[in-house]
C-alpha cells in the first residue's frame, strides 16, 4: 500500500508497477477501468479561535475572503477545491503545503483555513486547536474509486476489494 500523487498513480497502472489505485474521479485514462465506490463530502477546517469556529456552516463563495491552506498543485484534491469553489481561485489568498498533515498543522498554527475531505478529519485526528465545519447546501464532494489495468486478469478480485471498501464506507459513514 503506497499513497501517491495521481500523476504517479497513473503512470504506475500504466506500467503494471501497481494493480490496483484508489483515486477520485474524473479519472479517465485510455486502457483503464474505474470502479466508482462512495462519495465524499468536504468540510472546512479553522483554527479554534477563528471567527468561523462557532458556525453551523459555511457558504463555498465565503472562502474567497479567507487565506487558504490547499495541498501543492501536483495533487488532484487540490484541483478538486478549486473546482468545488471556484470563487477562490479568482479572489482567494491560497497558501500551499505538500500533505494533509502538514495543512491540518498549518491550520492548528493559525496560518489560515482549509478544505479537507471528510474522511480526512475523523476521530484519530481530532485537535483542539481546530474546528470541523460543514459547508452549506450543495455541499462539495468528491467521488472515490478504484482503478486497474483493463489488461489486468484479476478483475473479480477487484470487485471484491470495492465491495469490502464499500461496506467499510457505509460502516465509517455512520461514524463521521
Amino acid at each position: 500500500v503506497e499513497e501517491n500523487l495521481t500523476s504517479n498513480l497513473e503512470m504506475q497502472l500504466r506500467n503494471g508497477v501497481i494493480d490496483v489505485a484508489i483515486i477520485a474521479l474524473p479519472f479517465e485514462i485510455p486502457g483503464v477501468k474505474t470502479l466508482p465506490l462512495y462519495e465524499e463530502e468536504f468540510v472546512v477546517v479553522v483554527p479554534s479561535e477563528h471567527d468561523w469556529a462557532g458556525l453551523k456552516a459555511v457558504d463555498a463563495s465565503e472562502l474567497a475572503n479567507e487565506k487558504v491552506l490547499l495541498l501543492n498543485s501536483g495533487h488532484c484534491f487540490s484541483n478538486q477545491v478549486l473546482q468545488a469553489c471556484p470563487s477562490l481561485s479568482r479572489n482567494g489568498e491560497i497558501l500551499q503545503g505538500n500533505s494533509l498533515d502538514t495543512i491540518r498543522n498549518m491550520v492548528a498554527s493559525n496560518l489560515g483555513i482549509t478544505v479537507l475531505p471528510i474522511s480526512a478529519t475523523i476521530s484519530r485526528y481530532e485537535n483542539p486547536l481546530v474546528k470541523v465545519i460543514p459547508f452549506k447546501k450543495p455541499i462539495p464532494t468528491r467521488k472515490i474509486a478504484l482503478a486497474w489495468r483493463k489488461s489486468y486478469g484479476r478483475e473479480q478480485a477487484v470487485e471484491e476489494i470495492g465491495k469490502a471498501i464499500r461496506q467499510l464506507a457505509m460502516f465509517a459513514d455512520g461514524l463521521l
